[in-house]
C-alpha cells in the first residue's frame, strides 16, 4: 500500500515541524519571560527558559493542543536566585508567574 520511503519520509516530516514548533514555542516562552521581568523590575538570567512539562490538553475551545510549562530564574537584587514558570498553550501564553520574591 504504502512504500517504504513514503513512510520514512512522512516520519522525517512530522520530526521536523515538531522541532520547528517546539523551537517557535521557546522562543515564545523566552521573550514573554523577558517582558515579564522588565515589568517586575528584575533581572531575567541566563536568557534563556528550560521545558519542564510537555502534555497534551485541551484549550478553551475544547481542541487538543500541545500544553508546554518552562522555567526561568531571575535576580530582584543581583545576588540571589528565583524561578519563574511560564505556559504555553498551543500558541498562546497562559499564564506567567514570578512567584515571591525579595525586592
Amino acid at each position: 500500500m504504502f512504500s517504504d520511503e513514503f513512510i520514512i519520509l512522512l516520519l522525517i516530516s512530522l520530526i521536523v515541524i515538531y522541532w520547528y514548533d517546539a523551537m517557535r514555542a521557546k522562543e515564545v516562552a523566552r521573550l514573554a519571560s523577558l517582558q515579564a521581568c522588565n515589568h517586575s523590575d528584575v533581572s531575567f538570567l541566563d536568557d534563556t527558559v528550560s521545558l519542564k512539562k510537555i502534555r497534551l490538553r485541551r484549550n478553551v475551545y475544547g481542541h487538543l493542543s500541545i500544553y508546554r510549562e518552562y522555567q526561568f530564574d531571575f535576580s530582584s537584587d543581583g545576588y540571589s536566585r528565583h524561578h519563574g514558570s511560564i505556559i504555553v498553550h498551543g500558541r498562546q501564553i497562559s499564564n506567567v508567574d514570578l512567584g515571591v520574591f525579595r525586592v
